[in-house]
């Protein structure tokens, strides 16, 4: 995940007249809900990954009947049909797949094409994914809505045991100084207020970029330099270590770059909240501490 939308959202006059259409004649009492024996099955829609990934971790895959356009995983994801992003939703491809419960983050909750679907009767729910506390609760919250809270506390309770396994391992390291790239031209890391950003203090890594006041900060070079990172993780280049090396080469002051400590990463999981936080986890303490798993590693 690309945590934003990305898209430029885009005035149409259809859209307009369908919104105030459906409000009208939805105003008579749409929202109510229907007797308990015409209740359908469910059908889920997520806006957001980390939903959509929720939601198949939580068993609940066979329910779902639309997702967005960056939701890639689990595989079977990629085949559903697809309504948009979390800031650009499809009202109309939504309407067409009949859901009985759409699930988005806070930002979606004031979009017009909620508030209709609101108005329709359809149930709306918003999570957080910002945080790992956020994420754990919205898990608990989608499996109590869906009707799978015991899922959803054995998933919970697997995540946390796992994320303390990998603080257990890392209690006796000291912090290394981290910067964590996702992006070049200009260069933009990971700050303060992301869930990415946590993670690398779960990792034990000081971030450079916590004295930011933006989550997705662009840095300048003389900064970095200035500020000689031990560890650099650098998710332009994705998974290619030579990539990242030759490209901070020409820097050999910063620590990173002299003692080889560069780093790609790939895209999937680390930029998708949700389920996998543990994982996303393991992934960045094997980066910035390869020593403390070393051992594991060679056995493998």
């Amino acid at each position: 995940m690309s945590w934003s939308d990305g898209g430029q959202r885009t005035s149409h006059v259809g859209l307009a007249a369908l919104i105030a259409g459906l409000i009208t004649v939805c105003t008579a009492g749409c929202g109510s809900r229907p007797p308990a024996d015409s209740i359908r099955a469910p059908r889920l829609i997520a806006l957001v990954p980390s939903v959509t990934e929720s939601l198949f971790a939580l068993g609940a895959g066979n329910e779902v009947v639309g997702v967005s356009q960056y939701c890639d995983y689990p595989p079977q994801a990629r085949r559903l049909p697809k309504i948009g992003g979390f800031i650009t939703p499809n009202l109309e491809a939504i309407l067409a797949l009949k859901p009985t419960l759409v699930i988005g983050l806070p930002t979606s909750a004031d979009l017009p094409e909620i508030r209709v679907l609101q108005a329709m009767g359809i149930n709306t729910l918003m999570v957080d994914d910002g945080s790992v506390a956020a994420i754990l609760a919205s898990i608990r919250k989608i499996g109590e809505v869906i009707d799978r809270r015991s899922a959803a506390q054995k998933l919970v309770t697997q995540i946390r045991a796992r994320v303390e396994a990998i603080e257990g391992r890392l209690a006796s390291v000291q912090p290394r100084t981290v910067l964590m790239v996702v992006g070049h031209e200009p260069l933009v890391a990971v700050g303060p207020g992301t869930y990415l950003d946590e993670l690398i203090r779960l990792a034990h890594g000081r971030n450079i970029a916590e004295a930011s006041n933006q989550a997705w900060p662009r840095l300048s070079i003389e900064y970095i330099v200035a500020v000689r990172p031990e560890v650099i993780l650098d998710g332009q280049m994705g998974t290619d270590s030579p990539a990242p090396a030759r490209f901070w080469s020409r820097f050999p002051s910063i620590p990173a770059v002299r003692e080889r400590r560069i780093f790609g990463y790939p895209d999937d999981p680390t930029l998708h909240p949700g389920p996998r936080i543990a994982q996303t986890l393991e992934l960045l303490a094997r980066r910035i501490h390869p020593e403390v798993f070393a051992p594991e590693r060679a056995a493998q």
